[in-house]
């Protein structure tokens, strides 16, 4: 028996779709879809700058008189507080000569005492006629010299005390030290000019963290600033993110507390600064 070849092929199209329909009428797993709601928060812009740590206070110390180092009180590097003793400059020279003040205090109001008993002599004899007008305004006189003479010799006794308690130099403020400029034994000057550095003293906490804004980073903060966007950090403590050279993670925080007034005409930024705890030197800071 022949079958019809047009036929055969039709018949094998059918059958072949009715596979196909059957293979893929198998009902397919629903896949699982998680909804959550939107969050809405404000996301905050942050900017990072390089910068370094300096101390709030540096101080140099100077001689205030001249002698011979006679002690140094402390040892190189060391953590030192305010008041704390750091050199001894012989004494007895200082001491003579607040002793020698001393006595010239005395001295001088023996002579206001001498000139007012005159003066209280002379004015019941100025009155009688007993004595001229030109002898008694010269007691007076004298007597004027005599308070000026015996102010000037408080004032030498209140220098000379002052000399000798310079003597003994101390910090005036808490931090590390550095090593000692001059050795025991060794003549040191004084004065308001040429004293001799003998040390310097840093504060440690809090410290200060100096960082350089970009022209464009300031301009965009001015016009945040005049927008209302933002609070000028010359009136506000903005916050500051720190980090070291070393660390991953913003784990340092700080306020802003300064804005330089200028740009730098060489380098086109304007100078930043925040106050900190502890840090070290090279780290990273992020403004917001």
């Amino acid at each position: 028996m022949r079958l019809d070849q047009s036929r055969l092929w039709g018949f094998a199209f059918i059958v072949g779709i009715l596979v196909s329909t059957s293979y893929f009428g198998v009902a397919q797993p629903v896949p699982t879809v998680t909804v959550t709601q939107p969050i809405a928060k404000r996301v905050t812009n942050w900017e990072e700058y390089s910068g370094r740590f300096v101390a709030v206070e540096t101080v140099e110390i100077r001689a205030r008189v001249s002698g011979f180092i006679d002690k140094v009180h402390f040892r190189d590097g060391q953590m030192v507080k305010a008041g704390d003793p750091l050199f001894t400059i012989d004494p007895r020279p200082f001491e003579i000569a607040l002793e020698s003040a001393r006595a010239e205090v005395a001295r001088a109001n023996a002579q206001v005492e001498l000139a007012e008993n005159e003066i209280e002599r002379a004015t019941p004899l100025a009155r009688t006629g007993t004595m001229t007008q030109r002898d008694y305004d010269q007691r007076r006189a004298n007597q004027s010299v005599a308070r000026a003479q015996f102010q000037a010799a408080q004032a030498s006794q209140r220098l000379a005390l002052l000399n000798l308690k310079w003597t003994d130099v101390r910090t005036p403020v808490a931090g590390r030290i550095s090593d000692k400029r001059v050795d025991t034994g060794n003549l040191v000057t004084g004065g308001q000019a040429g004293a001799s550095l003998l040390t310097t003293v840093v504060s440690l906490d809090p410290i200060h963290f100096i960082f350089e804004v970009s022209e464009s980073d300031y301009l965009r903060y001015a016009r945040l600033f005049a927008s209302g966007a933002r609070p000028s950090s010359r009136d506000t403590a903005n916050p500051v993110q720190i980090k070291l050279a070393d660390e991953r993670e913003w784990t340092r925080t700080g306020a802003m507390n300064f804005v330089d007034n200028q740009l730098n005409p060489r380098s086109g930024t304007v100078r930043g600064r925040a106050v900190v705890q502890k840090g070290t030197q090279n780290p990273r800071v992020r403004c917001v």
